[in-house]
């Protein structure tokens, strides 16, 4: 993971690139992360483990975004990997979305 978190984004959080992560994340994230990225979409409770809330400032803050990529790219149990299903662009995409969470609900 220490090698995860010196990844650096390479794609700007433009409004391109986020309404481009928009569309993965409905796609593929939201079904567990919840619309507002709070952990809670339809299929949370099927799961061993309850998806990650990225509307927690705090917590977000301590994950860089090599690591957010990593988790993305590779997944975590129950989560999937999504290498084979999203190129490298749409996954830094991803990350810049799945940040947006956060900032809304920061105070």
């Amino acid at each position: 993971m220490a090698k995860a978190r010196k990844l650096q984004n390479p794609v700007p959080s433009t409004a391109e690139a986020l309404a481009a992560g928009k569309e993965s994340y409905r796609e593929h994230c939201e079904s567990c992360h919840g619309e507002r990225g709070d952990g809670k979409g339809d299929k949370a409770d099927e799961l061993s483990v309850a998806p990650g809330d990225f509307t927690d400032a705090r917590v977000m803050r301590r994950y860089a975004d090599g690591e957010l990529y990593w988790q993305i790219t590779y997944g975590r149990r129950p989560m999937p990997e999504f290498a084979s299903k999203l190129s490298e662009e749409k996954r830094w995409q991803l990350v810049d979305y799945i940040r947006t969470f956060a900032s809304q609900h920061a105070h």
